[in-house]
């Protein structure tokens, strides 16, 4: 209720009952959930009926124990678009949390803004589909950390969403934490919090049947998924979408509605997080329209295209019109449907956009939009088209923008531009030391870490310190980390103490220093000094004091300490102790070490001490343990335990476990488990396994379950282990399984087999359908491929794609290419020129 309307009612002296709507209450379709249409067209119908999937009870099961064990959970299910995602969550709520009531905020702001103002109680629903669009850039970094303390501090509490694998592999990719996004890292790499959702129906026939017939659209649309069993698709339109689009400009669509169509889906491609503006997107779709068509399209027609692309006749809209302007009104905001665009995400991948994409770029509705723009350039080395999206980034305040532009400017203007641009910013002058580092320029690295520590850059200090220590100058080194130690800053020394670990006594020292400036961890570096040494009662009280201070890897190191001491009572305080201040780590050490003096009993005790304080490994140890000791019951009632935690390995431990027994049957039905927990690995351990052991029914088998769980990679081993055993013929069959359940990068990984094994004519032949199944990766391992064997020609255009698809090592790869081509003399004279300017954005 917005501040206004609450005037409103004090003014007439009443107070407004509000009364938050639970998931039976509010209309699917505004929650994300996919109308199927009727055959003539009309879109508000009630939703088909709903046919359960294995992924179902995986995820009903989460929630539910998140409900009785009075706990908050994070529950994301991945898959391609129209896999039946946001439906699957609907149905989940509605059954498991019935009464909760449903939170739906607009955006990252939104739930930032809920959160920061203890908005969200007990008992609720966090609805976040489509959640990648509350976790993109510095916006959805802050609300990843407020997304993180809200799942520590409210419980019961079920935060669920949706994510297709791409944009999950994207936020998850190590070094964009590095780079920045360490909350949205963890909060997506928690223990178990995906749940992976097949894009097929695969299920129980009858069922099927019986709904078709029931429902003529469920019937229309099984008919059109044939074999394919993609019926969801085709429920929501999905593939006539694509057809349509498909026949090109003129056809189905305008050339004008056809670009914009492409146009918006090449800005989420390449960064926009939300909704494309108007603005950026005519100016941009200008860029793929032919000169007749731009010629005669007619003054209305960019309002002409969006009025035929967003109206509901015939079924659902090609696009979507949003408004993100403060108040009511008309919509300033477009996206296309998400079935539609990620086909041409696809078919596009190894595509770089026209220039004009490049200008309309401008119009980006944020910072962090410019920024994902500017760095989708650079990626594609279209360097002209990079600079200015960066430098609108650093004026709308963007903590990433500057350093970019930095180590930009350094390759395309020279580093005084670069250190010009970097002014005072300590995140650009750290971007602009490490890139000099890694070209080998130790004193500018130096220089830069040096100005980056004077503007404000804590670890800075640690790098100086090491630069010096490793040019053989422990003088200046330490001179380095006295400097940083009086700034507040202890790291340097223990980074000193780390590279002078085998002088004993000199790292000693440097972890002294680092301990007498209030750092915990000097205390844990002279613990691991004096054990070496030997002397363990001296590294017993160095981790006493470490942790004193806090340092929660001192408990552990306590345990283990007092375990080689003899004093197991001690080892046993240590782990208590250590549980007590909130890090039970020395429990499952305490278990470890306790298994390996052969007190078994001890060791279970210790495990589950553990497992009752919330480590998540326990239970699998303790199912481990006892199926080693052949109770297999018991192991089982573990895993089962484990389960109900949250955590699906400790059935996949058994499944492998038993599998390297022989119990085939008991590996299958621990991997059964482990599936219906949440963990399809234990099926692609299975297939692996059998088809090893010469079961190729029992592999296939297998792989098949692991791909109606959402996992195609089963299959996509078999056919390499097949490819490495000669069977090509069982190995192609594997592969056109995998590709024809999407896994896009099969062929790719099997033509590496093949190039292993040196049979290079076949190698070709799977990258060029891996090229051709849209795995940018292929055009880059082809690239290299045809530069080995002197087809420089090929090479050049491999790579040109690879590089459009924006591949960061597809660069040096085509610049080679190109200089191997003659006349050298030209090559080298034009790769040297692209090195500083880069690609010119095509016309």
């Amino acid at each position: 209720m917005t501040a206004e309307v609450q005037a409103l009612w004090a003014a007439a002296g009443q107070t407004p009952e509000v009364r938050l709507r639970t998931a039976a209450e509010w209309d699917p379709v505004r929650l994300g959930v996919h109308p199927a249409p009727g055959p003539d067209g009309t879109v508000d119908l009630p939703l088909t009926e709903y046919l359960t999937r294995p992924h179902d009870t995986t995820l009903r099961q989460r929630l539910a124990r998140m409900a009785a064990a009075n706990q908050a959970a994070l529950v994301l299910l991945v898959g391609r678009s129209a896999s039946g995602k946001t439906r699957a969550l609907y149905e989940a709520v509605i059954a498991v949390l019935p009464d909760w009531p449903v939170l739906f905020p607009a955006d990252a702001e939104e739930l930032t803004a809920w959160i920061e103002a203890a908005d969200i109680d007990p008992r609720t629903v966090l609805w976040l589909n489509e959640t990648q669009r509350f976790l993109d850039g510095a916006a959805g970094e802050r609300a990843a950390r407020a997304l993180g303390r809200l799942l520590d501090q409210v419980t019961p509490l079920a935060v669920v969403g949706t994510m297709w694998p791409e944009h999950m592999r994207r936020l998850t990719n190590r070094q964009k934490g590095l780079e920045g996004a360490p909350h949205t890292l963890a909060l997506l790499t928690r223990p178990h919090a995906m749940i992976t959702v097949p894009d097929t129906l695969a299920g129980d026939p009858a069922a099927i049947a019986s709904a078709a017939a029931r429902d003529p659209r469920v019937a229309v649309a099984v008919r059109a998924a044939g074999s394919g069993q993609r019926v969801l698709q085709h429920l929501t339109v999905g593939p006539e979408l694509v057809r349509r689009w498909e026949m090109g400009p003129d056809q189905w669509f305008t050339a004008p509605e056809h670009a914009v169509l492409t146009a918006a889906t090449e800005a989420r491609r390449l960064g926009h997080a939300g909704a494309v503006p108007a603005r950026m997107l005519m100016e941009a779709a200008a860029g793929f329209m032919d000169s007749a068509a731009r010629a005669t399209a007619g003054k209305e027609w960019f309002p002409a295209a969006i009025g035929a692309l967003t109206t509901t006749e015939g079924g659902p809209a090609p696009l979507i019109a949003e408004r993100h302007e403060p108040g009511v009104g008309e919509p300033d905001s477009y996206r296309p449907d998400d079935y539609l665009e990620q086909h041409i995400r696809r078919v596009r991948a190894q595509l770089a956009p026209p220039a004009a994409f490049w200008s309309g770029a401008r119009w980006a509705r944020t910072a962090d939009d410019a920024y994902a723009l500017g760095r989708a350039a650079e990626q594609r080395r279209r360097y002209g088209s990079a600079v200015p999206l960066y430098e609108q980034a650093v004026e709308q305040g963007h903590s990433q923008a500057r350093a970019a532009l930095a180590v930009l400017r350094a390759t395309t203007e020279g580093q005084a531009t670069a250190e010009e641009t970097a002014a005072t910013d300590p995140v650009a002058w750290a971007a602009l030391a490490v890139t000099r580092e890694a070209e080998g320029d130790g004193p500018a690295s130096y220089d830069a870490y040096r100005r980056a520590a004077e503007s404000g850059d804590s670890w800075a200090w640690a790098a100086m310190a090491r630069i010096r220590e490793a040019e053989g100058d422990p003088v200046a080194a330490d001179a380095v980390a006295a400097r940083a130690a009086t700034a507040g800053e202890p790291l340097a020394w223990r980074t000193l103490g780390r590279m002078r670990a085998v002088q004993g006594a000199v790292a000693a020292e440097a972890f002294e220093q680092a301990a007498r400036a209030g750092d915990g961890w000097g205390d844990m570096g002279l613990a691991q000094v004096a054990e070496r040494s030997g002397d363990l009662a001296a590294a017993v009280a160095h981790a006493t004091r470490a942790a004193g201070k806090e340092v929660g890897a001192a408990w552990a190191a306590l345990v283990r300490l007092y375990w080689a001491l003899g004093d197991h009572a001690s080892a046993l305080e240590a782990a208590t102790s250590g549980a007590d201040a909130g890090h039970p780590e020395g429990w499952s050490l305490l278990a470890r070490l306790r298994n390996a003096a052969g007190d078994r009993a001890g060791a279970a005790a210790a495990h589950r001490e553990a497992a009752g304080l919330g480590v998540g490994a326990a239970w699998r140890e303790l199912a481990l343990l006892a199926e080693s000791d052949g109770d297999r019951v018991a192991a089982e009632e573990a895993a089962a335990q484990a389960a109900r935690t949250g955590d699906p390995e400790a059935w996949t431990a058994l499944a492998e476990a038993r599998e390297e027994m022989g119990d085939e049957a008991g590996a299958a039905h621990a991997a059964a488990e482990a599936a219906r927990a949440g963990d399809v690995d234990a099926w692609i351990m299975l297939a692996r396994a059998r088809e090893n052991a010469g079961d190729r029914r029992g592999a296939e088998l297998a792989a098949d379950l692991a791909a109606e769980r959402g996992a195609t990679d089963a299959w996509s081993a078999l056919s390499r282990i097949r490819e490495r055993a000669g069977d090509r013929d069982g190995s192609r069959r594997a592969v056109l399984r995998a590709a024809a359940l999407g896994a896009s990068d099969a062929w790719t990984a099997l033509g590496r087999v093949r190039e292993e094994l040196g049979d290079i004519p076949a190698a070709e032949r799977a990258y060029v359908h891996g090229c051709k199944a849209g795995d940018v990766e292929a055009y880059a391992a082809l690239g290299a491929l045809y530069l080995e064997q002197g087809r420089t020609h090929e090479a050049c255009a491999a790579y040109r794609s690879a590089v459009d698809a924006g591949l960061p090592d597809a660069w040096e790869g085509l610049l080679s290419a190109m200089a191997a081509q003659a006349p050298r003399a030209t090559s080298a004279q034009t790769v040297g020129r692209l090195r500083t300017t880069g690609l010119p954005a095509e016309k």
